[in-house]
């Protein structure tokens, strides 16, 4: 199938076959691509608000600087993805494959992950503000100045993830699983109050 159009609204593209095909520029607006192939596609600049992509097969593609507003993402696979410079802003992934997947300079802002594997991923610098991390596994992330404010962090594994750098919240540090995890100077000072520890100066000798 040819996309001939500069934009579609409300367009079925149920189970279409757009495999390795440049999608640049064009916006979709609650269009359906449920069981869609669209691996090894190549998106720039393309703009998706409220599309559904349940059982859709993204595997192998590659977006620049593409939106994926509130879109809906159902068993969709995403491995050996690249995604650079991408915004997803509301968008839900759910029961999806996703790793491996290379993410550069995203926004992940308000996006939910809730109970999904990214375990290994680098996440350094993403923008993941008031991301739904409940239930997640980001086991072994490099997470190094992301900014997770506002996230939910309920039951999320960042074990052997590094956080350094990283903006969270007190939450992050008292109900997700940290072992192993490695975390500053000023993160320490930070899970330590989050757990009610008192840190005091080191006491004067006597005499």
């Amino acid at each position: 199938m040819d996309l001939t159009e500069t934009s579609y609204d409300a367009e079925d593209f149920v189970e279409v076959d757009l495999r390795d095909q440049p999608i640049a520029g064009i916006t979709f607006t609650r269009c359906d691509f449920s069981g869609a192939s669209l691996a090894g596609v190549h998106t720039a600049k393309a703009t998706f608000t409220e599309c559904v992509f349940t059982g859709s097969e993204l595997y192998g593609s590659e977006h620049l600087g593409s939106s994926f507003i509130g879109c809906t993402f159902d068993r969709t696979s995403w491995h050996g993805a690249t995604v650079r410079g991408c915004r997803f802003t509301g968008s839900t992934f759910t029961d999806c494959r996703i790793t491996p997947i290379t993410v550069t300079d995203c926004d992940l802002t308000l996006t939910s992950f809730a109970g999904e594997k990214l375990a290994g991923t680098d996440l350094s610098g993403i923008r993941l503000r008031e991301a739904n991390l409940t239930g997640a596994n980001l086991s072994g992330c490099n997470l190094r100045d992301a900014d997770l404010t506002g996230a939910r962090t309920g039951r999320t594994d960042f074990r052997k993830a590094d956080l350094r750098g990283a903006r969270t919240d007190a939450s992050l540090w008292v109900g997700s699983m940290l072992a192993d995890a490695v975390i500053d100077l000023d993160q320490a000072l930070l899970f330590a109050g989050a757990h009610g520890l008192v840190l005091a100066p080191p006491e004067e000798p006597d005499g």
